[in-house]
């Protein structure tokens, strides 16, 4: 009898154990179902007022006679204010998982550590220190929604129905007012400029295409298909020709690239090996035909203009050779101070009242002249290791569909294809750590998720991200 007791004890030990541990798994999906709910609102509220910004409707942007800068919405502050209010609980709930993503960004972190030296030598230490410090609050939104939105589906669901929002509000005002929402130059909608709606309906079909062909039900592929179709005409409508450009290469490239990706790496190394093989035999043979006829090979080069583009190429590249390996600051070039704004202190055409501009139109030679050589191979490091993990992840996916980024395919399509974006984009106008444009969110939205979502293949800690 003394011996059954003990074992009944034991017994009723281990149901109540078990029945605790259920308990605190019933509420950890609970807690994490409100963690993911306030994640996904944050995300969509950003992604909103990042598309939209803060002048609806306000098409004649209104510049500062004195910086030649477009003068911003004194409202814009207090609301990325509000909005890293809004994700501190996801930061505070998801703080065990703060330092090991902070970790993982360390490319990042060290880029962030040079620009902060560099307000240190700025010619405008004010705006420098304002433009760095809106980055930060960028990059802390960022670790909110992706630690907050593990799941790829759901986070991917948050992007495209912000996305959604936007095409409803400028489709409807394009119909409702037509005369406010358009443009001598094509159509603005509820936006600022016709190129940033382009710029929007360009983002637009790189989330919602992939979202709508991930749709199992047949009505929701209908209604992100009919999205994605508006966002085309909204895009045709808005005569941005690089963004339309941009995005009929991708519909031809993005099936191609799939495609590349699911072949052996044997492949992939011949693929790229022959691609270069092919550049270095086309410069060779240009090089020896412009021998033969006496012709100088830079000569074309010289005709391109790039509407007026290459003017401003020189001078960013002229007061770059001045600090080399500082820079001027980070964001202190254009639209600081016009005391000490070098543009301003030219005659040069872009820097008169009727021809104001706030950037290089090249997002490289601005964080040149801006951060440095440093600064500028730490930026194109952080953003080529975003570039290749997006790739591999979404090679992952192809390669093994029942695995969980297989699962994850459509999200993972959007995730790679977009630094690719990026990258061209930044050719011909300035977002890469622009802290006023709606691609130097997305970049850092996207990179950050890239990184958490990111391990090795030989690493279990792949799958904890779904």
């Amino acid at each position: 009898m003394a011996e059954v007791l003990p074992g009944r004890r034991a017994h009723a030990l281990e149901g109540w154990s078990v029945a605790l541990a259920e308990q605190r798994a019933d509420l950890a999906r609970v807690r994490d179902g409100w963690i993911s709910a306030w994640a996904w609102v944050l995300l969509v509220a950003t992604l909103l007022y990042v598309l939209i910004g803060a002048n609806p409707y306000q098409h004649d942007a209104v510049f500062d006679p004195l910086t030649g800068g477009a003068v911003q919405s004194p409202v814009n502050r207090f609301i990325w204010l509000g909005l890293l209010a809004f994700a501190a609980p996801v930061l505070w709930w998801r703080r065990g998982d703060l330092i090991d993503a902070l970790r993982r960004l360390w490319p990042l972190v060290l880029l962030f550590v040079w620009f902060i030296a560099s307000t240190r030598w700025a010619i405008d230490p004010d705006a420098s220190g304002r433009r760095l410090f809106l980055f930060v609050v960028d990059v802390f939104i960022c670790l909110a929604v992706s630690l907050g939105l593990k799941d790829a589906r759901r986070l991917h669901s948050g992007l495209a129905t912000a996305c959604a929002i936007v095409v409803a509000i400028d489709m409807g005002s394009w119909i409702i007012a037509p005369a406010a929402s358009m443009t001598d130059i094509g159509l603005a909608g509820i936006h600022t400029h016709k190129n940033t709606l382009g710029a929007v309906m360009l983002l637009t079909g790189l989330i919602c295409w992939p979202y709508a062909l991930g749709q199992r039900g047949l009505m929701g592929k209908i209604f992100w298909g009919f999205v994605t179709l508006a966002s085309f005409i909204l895009l045709i409508a808005s005569k941005s020709k690089t963004s339309l450009a941009i995005l009929l290469v991708v519909a031809f490239v993005g099936p191609l690239l799939m495609a590349i990706l699911r072949r052996r790496g044997e492949v992939l190394w011949g693929l790229g090996f022959s691609a270069l093989a092919l550049v270095a035999v086309a410069a060779l043979m240009w090089l020896a035909w412009c021998a033969s006829q006496g012709q100088d090979p830079l000569a074309p080069a010289e005709k391109i203009t790039f509407t007026q583009r290459t003017d401003v190429w020189r001078f960013t590249i002229e007061q770059f050779r001045l600090h080399p390996w500082r820079g001027v600051g980070f964001g202190s070039f254009w639209d600081v101070d016009p005391k000490v704004q070098p543009s301003l202190q030219t005659d040069l055409w872009f820097a008169q009242p009727d021809a104001p501009t706030n950037e290089s139109h090249n997002g490289y030679l601005d964080l040149l002249v801006t951060t440095g050589v440093p600064g500028l191979i730490g930026a194109l490091m952080v953003l080529f290791r975003w570039l290749s993990r997006g790739l591999t992840l979404l090679r992952r996916s192809l390669l093994d569909p029942l695995s969980v980024e297989g699962r994850a395919l459509p999200y993972l399509t959007y995730l790679a294809i977009f630094p690719l974006v990026f990258v061209v984009h930044n050719f011909m106008e300035s977002t890469y750590f622009n802290a006023n444009s709606i691609f130097g969110f997305i970049i850092l939205l996207a990179g950050v998720d890239i990184d958490l979502r990111y391990a090795p293949a030989a690493m279990p800690a792949a799958a904890t991200r779904r």
